[in-house]
């Protein structure tokens, strides 16, 4: 296969970072026991990892000399800062799994009935409250692994303090501002004229807020730390961030795809579930520009209703494949990916260029 080589290295970097956080001293601060689970369960389940690696392979591109053990801390931090938006992202959206599994609320709610006999309603209530301080923990645990870049002696400090201060203003409150918008969106625009006021620009920047800012982060830090420098706007460093940024609209671009096509044991999630959230997307906007009226007024009767029944779901996804949405929106993952790729002709030639090229194309053929 194609993308064997990118599979061997994502599989190697999971080992890698599984363990690594498992002897994390942090681990003896997560108490009580509720909150080492809510802020171990996504870490330690099986994950793609491609932040991380992300950051390795543009570490590598630059400096494939450096010892990765020198890195290994700066890709868990970006691991751990992923999953605490994650925990807190499925208790916006309620959602019930994640990765095949309970999502963090919903796997504490169980442990309290089980264990605490707490009542349904105060398991629920301390489920959700432990979700919330789990990724407040997470958070800071992901800045103890940057700032630990500082005590290996081959990082100027100040590369480490810089991308912390990258990290916790500008990455942190675009990631912000872009949840804020979707939640937004999810609520309002419910009438046809609303829904098509909704500019497709508006949805790209929502999605780049939400995941290409820390893809962009990843392939800059990786860089700064290859490089070993504080300067995130050199042409190098640049190039690999604005490479990242491209992929990582096109990847939730194709995780908007996989929410209505995919397949629910590989993405360890409902499929559908967007709809029932009200998600604005692409694939929504372009099903609506080629609808008739009859059409449109069934997909705003259905998308955001919680209590729709499966069947409006499944012709809801069919609607939208069927109105060239999901096409449309294939056809834009693959412009992203071809304007992100020539950022790299400033990149030298080696086997970590390669893998970002592998990776960049791997993110609107994923299945999963």
């Amino acid at each position: 296969m194609i993308y064997n080589q990118l599979f061997d290295f994502l599989k190697d970097i999971e080992v890698k970072i599984a363990r690594f956080l498992r002897n994390d001293t942090m681990n003896t601060h997560l108490k009580p026991d509720d909150i080492y689970i809510g802020a171990t369960s996504y870490l330690f389940r099986p994950s793609k990892r491609l932040r991380p690696a992300v950051l390795l392979m543009s570490c590598g591109s630059v400096n494939d000399s450096i010892d990765e053990s020198v890195v290994i801390p700066a890709a868990a931090g970006v691991e751990v800062f992923h999953t605490w938006t994650l925990v807190h992202d499925d208790l916006i959206d309620n959602d019930s799994m994640r990765r095949g599994k309970p999502s963090v609320h919903c796997e504490i709610e169980a442990l309290c009935q089980n264990k605490l006999h707490f009542n349904e309603s105060h398991a629920k209530e301390y489920g959700r409250s432990v979700a919330i301080l789990a990724g407040d923990m997470m958070q800071a645990w992901s800045i103890k692994l940057f700032a630990s870049l500082a005590d290996n002696g081959f990082i100027d400090a100040a590369v480490a303090l810089k991308l912390i201060m990258i990290l916790e203003t500008e990455i942190i409150s675009n990631l912000i501002y872009g949840e804020t918008l979707d939640v937004r969106y999810g609520y309002g625009f419910h009438e046809i004229e609303d829904l098509l006021k909704l500019k497709e620009d508006e949805i790209i920047n929502m999605l780049w807020l939400k995941t290409g800012v820390l893809y962009s982060f990843s392939a800059m830090a990786g860089a700064m730390i290859g490089k070993n420098i504080t300067d995130d706007k050199d042409p190098v460093v640049s190039a690999l961030k604005g490479f990242a940024s491209a992929c990582g609209t096109a990847f939730q671009l194709q995780d908007d795809i996989l929410g209505i096509t995919g397949d629910e044991k590989l993405l360890g999630k409902p499929v559908g579930s967007d709809i029932r959230e009200g998600k604005k997307t692409t694939i929504l906007l372009e099903a609506l520009r080629n609808a008739s009226p009859q059409q449109r007024n069934y997909l705003s009767s259905v998308v955001g209703n919680r209590a729709a029944v499966p069947e409006d779901i499944e012709k809801t996804k069919s609607l939208l494949i069927e109105l060239n949405g999901v096409d449309y929106t294939k056809q834009l993952a693959r412009k992203f990916i071809k304007n992100a790729i020539p950022h790299l002709d400033i990149i030298k030639e080696s086997q970590y260029k390669h893998l970002l090229l592998l990776w960049a194309n791997y993110m609107i053929e994923r299945d999963f």
